[in-house]
């Protein structure tokens, strides 16, 4: 059947098919700016959270990282000083233990055994005194008067008739002399004391290692 025409419907498709076009085309453009605004988001809260992150770990090295590192430059001078110490304690260890062998030494007169220590070193001395002279020559002592009896009896006993003056004053021992002062031999406990020092300070400080290995491996660990 026929049906009439009317322009006014046509133009009331037509403008709505225009709005729902506008609309359709303005959705788009309003999800497509939401998107591009979220992706924005994202990346400014990724910078941020980069940027936190970096701030964070600058942070912690000019505190942190610093801290460490005076704590280990504390603890190397401590262990220094300590081994320092330590050093200084063994030295005055040997020192000590050095004195109290000169002091036993100057108070070996009174010994029980002083007798046969000054027949040893008699001995020696003369004997040394001999080689040195390579022949048959006169020679003397000279002792300290404290020994005087003791040296007689010595010299008694081994049928020795040698000139000895006493005119020394040492904690013990006697010194030979060829008659003519070219060859002289000094054995008295000083003399010996004196040559013994440097080995019996090596031998202590030997004995008084262990103490500073531990130190420093304790230090060190």
């Amino acid at each position: 059947m026929w049906q009439p025409w009317c322009c006014c419907s046509e133009d009331k498709l037509s403008v709505s098919a225009i709005l729902d076009a506008i609309r359709q085309a303005g959705d788009a453009q309003v999800i497509e700016i939401e998107n591009r605004i979220e992706a924005q988001i994202h990346e400014v809260l990724h910078n941020a959270h980069m940027n936190g992150e970096k701030i964070l770990e600058d942070t912690r090295a000019s505190t942190v990282v610093p801290a460490y590192a005076e704590r280990a430059e504390i603890l190397h001078h401590a262990r220094l000083k300590a081994l320092q110490t330590i050093g200084n304690v063994r030295e005055n260890l040997v020192d000590a233990a050095l004195k109290q062998t000169q002091e036993r030494l100057a108070e070996m007169r009174s010994d029980v055994a002083y007798p046969e220590v000054l027949r040893r070193l008699t001995e020696e001395a003369i004997a040394e005194l001999l080689v040195s002279l390579k022949e048959p020559a006169a020679y003397w002592l000279e002792a300290d008067p404290r020994d005087q009896y003791c040296l007689e009896y010595i010299l008694l006993e081994k049928n020795l008739s040698i000139h000895v003056s006493y005119t020394l004053k040492v904690w013990g021992g006697v010194i030979a002399r060829s008659q003519d002062n070219r060859v002289v031999v000094v054995n008295t406990l000083e003399s010996r004391m004196e040559r013994a020092s440097p080995f019996l300070r090596r031998y202590l400080a030997a004995n008084f290692q262990n103490v500073n290995e531990k130190a420093e491996l304790q230090w060190s660990a």
